[in-house]
């Protein structure tokens, strides 16, 4: 049996953008309060799900919130 793989996360709020030859720039989130992000999974799926309280860089505008998630 082959060995399972854990795929790279990807992060839906973060606002950073690549700089040739520095890295990352992080920047202040660009969303805001009430926005929400919609998934429909068309297979069985294992879903993992993690809030970044980051308040040390810019990535949560400083001010990190909660996070909720709804599964149906």
């Amino acid at each position: 049996m082959p060995k399972a793989e854990t795929p790279c996360p990807f992060n839906l709020f973060q606002n950073s953008k690549h700089i040739e030859g520095k890295g990352f720039d992080f920047r202040p989130a660009a969303s805001k309060k009430g926005d929400y992000v919609l998934f429909r999974a068309d297979m069985d799926a294992i879903v993992v799900f993690s809030c970044c309280p980051q308040d040390m860089i810019p990535i949560n505008s400083g001010k990190p919130t909660e996070a909720h998630i709804e599964v149906i």
